[in-house]
């Protein structure tokens, strides 16, 4: 009974999972790949385009490679990780053991205290601006213009 299923399509599961498209051959290194090249209208990847330069964050002078997550800096507007802002925005604060930094979205972090141990309600002690509210920055222009928005 169980044979008599093979000529029917799997419902769930594994569906897709070996049968692979044309790849795309990389014309620097000739390595073959799945991803469809950088670059593109709508692409959300957050990875650069082959025509720019390499983004450092001025804070831990490392490579971003995810633009769509880095934050302005506080020195002139050039991108940082969303790690590094968190703790620089962290270092000068004193918090109890209740209390926590959390990013609370519009360039601004906030020191939160959780009412239970479940850490689902909580109350902004303190706001910390981050980034200039209402500040167009040119690196997130072209992010915008690459995402068609």
């Amino acid at each position: 009974m169980a044979d008599g299923n093979k000529e029917t399509r799997r419902r769930f599961g594994r569906r897709g999972r070996g049968r692979s498209g044309p790849k795309a051959v990389e014309p620097a290194t000739g390595i073959a790949s799945d991803a469809e090249p950088s670059g593109e209208q709508g692409d959300v990847s957050g990875i650069a385009p082959k025509d720019q330069v390499a983004v450092v964050c001025s804070i831990c002078q490392k490579q971003i490679f995810d633009l769509s997550s880095a934050l302005a800096g506080r020195d002139g507007g050039t991108p940082v990780h969303f790690d590094c802002a968190l703790a620089k925005a962290s270092e000068g604060e004193p918090l109890e053991p209740s209390e926590r930094v959390a990013y609370v979205g519009r360039g601004a972090f906030a020191v939160v205290e959780y009412r239970d141990k479940s850490m689902t309600a909580f109350t902004i002690k303190r706001r910390i601006q981050w980034e200039k509210e209402g500040e167009k920055f040119d690196w997130r222009r072209n992010i915008q213009k690459r995402l068609g928005l």
